[in-house]
């Protein structure tokens, strides 16, 4: 599973091999100073909308990798209807991140 990985500079998005693949992406990291929201909520997936382009989709099951819509370019790990971390971003190639992963508050509460 996916981690948010938050340091004084940089959040990074740690994926594991098998997850590497299904986003066709690396690891990914912005400028914590980007970061301008965070939120928990409690189904990642509702937050993701849009074309697949690339990464991989199973309705109710995954949504890896970028997705795109008329108005946000996002990037989705998501396993499971289960609880995620929101970010919101400025000046980056996404407008935003959402992550499922074990511990939501604790992650949002380390960027404020």
């Amino acid at each position: 599973m996916a981690k948010l990985l938050v340091n004084d500079d940089l959040v990074t998005v740690s994926l594991s091999a098998v997850e590497k693949a299904e986003t066709v992406h690396g690891e990914m990291s912005v400028p914590r100073t980007a970061v301008v929201s965070a939120r928990v909520v409690p189904d990642g997936m509702d937050e993701v909308h849009g074309l697949r382009m690339p990464g991989t989709g199973l309705p109710g099951v995954i949504m890896v990798g970028t997705w795109r819509d008329k108005e946000k370019v996002t990037f989705a790990v998501c396993h499971g209807r289960r609880p995620a971390v929101v970010l919101e971003l400025a000046g980056q190639h996404y407008d935003r991140i959402v992550v499922t992963v074990e511990n939501p508050d604790e992650v949002v509460a380390s960027l404020t």
